[in-house]
């Protein structure tokens, strides 16, 4: 079953890849009331698989179409998507715009970074320059973008009612029976001052739901991102150290990931992954590492 009833007129829809470890990663949300909208649309790879979890939920209209931000894992299947719901209106940050009226670009950039993934997770189709709102125009009743750079500059968080749709911006998550594991999304190019800026963005608003773009929900807003806070600092504090103690790139990732295990209660959860579960984590850690080493390389420390 692909759609998680998580309230009365909240769903998450699991967009499993196939991609081995992509299960319990990748989601859409989808509310249901006086405003009906979508948070984020997955990879084109899954653009099907979502319009039949929405037919199956009964919806045959949207408002609204809200992205987080245009990683392909987030926003790839749009240009099927605003197709499909002409009437909706797609919502994200005045400069993810262009890149959504016309994603070659950005097709490129990705091919680059992420390579047989991003083949994967398949090219973004095109969407109709008069579908699109940004962010900083945007306005409705109730609902609210909030610009919340870090994990990308073009990132957006949305609160509607007690739900926080907060995309990356508390990092990677998942509920174990009880524990939570919970790391960082902070690939290259990363700054650190952004993130806690957005993360205290937020946690201005006080306790809501929030619900992650990987994956799931807690129902302490405040609880979890002060976490996350914390963990931005001691992920710095780690990384750094182990860049002037391990001789390569391989080994870093190896010592760094030993050290969080040690000291980082919010990743001690790690172990407690499924083996292609951790195979998946293990690829976007390096990717998260790969962005501290950038910037402390920037600033310097």
């Amino acid at each position: 079953m692909n759609n998680l009833k998580m309230s009365e007129n909240l769903y998450l829809i699991d967009l499993q890849q196939d991609i081995e470890g992509f299960r319990n990663f990748i989601g859409s949300w989808v509310f249901m009331g006086d405003c009906t909208f979508l948070v984020d649309v997955g990879p084109a790879a899954t653009e099907k698989k979502l319009l039949t979890s929405l037919k199956e939920l009964g919806i045959e209209r949207l408002d609204y179409i809200l992205l987080t931000h245009i990683h392909l894992d987030h926003a790839g299947g749009i240009g099927e998507l605003a197709a499909s719901f002409p009437e909706a209106k797609v919502v994200c940050h005045e400069r993810a715009v262009e890149h959504l009226i016309n994603p070659k670009k950005l097709w490129e950039g990705t091919k680059k970074v992420l390579g047989e993934i991003a083949i994967s997770y398949g090219e973004m189709k095109p969407v109709l320059k008069e579908k699109i709102v940004s962010s900083r125009e945007f306005e409705e009743e109730g609902l609210t973008a909030i610009s919340t750079p870090g994990h990308a500059v073009h990132h957006v968080s949305y609160v509607y009612d007690k739900y926080l749709f907060a995309g990356e911006v508390g990092g990677v998550f998942l509920s174990l029976d009880g524990e939570t594991y919970q790391r960082p999304a902070t690939p290259p190019r990363f700054y650190l001052e952004e993130a806690i800026g957005s993360i205290d963005k937020l946690l201005n608003l006080g306790n809501r739901e929030i619900c992650f773009g990987h994956f799931g929900t807690h129902e302490d807003s405040k609880v979890i991102l002060e976490k996350h806070r914390k963990q931005l600092f001691l992920w710095k504090e780690v990384i750094g150290d182990q860049m002037k103690k391990s001789s390569n790139d391989g080994d870093l990732v190896e010592n760094a990931i030993s050290k969080f295990l040690e000291v980082d209660e919010s990743f001690m959860s790690f172990n407690r992954l499924d083996d292609d579960i951790k195979q998946r984590e293990r690829y976007f850690i390096k990717n998260s590492i790969d962005g501290y080493v950038g910037y402390i390389n920037h600033i310097g420390a």
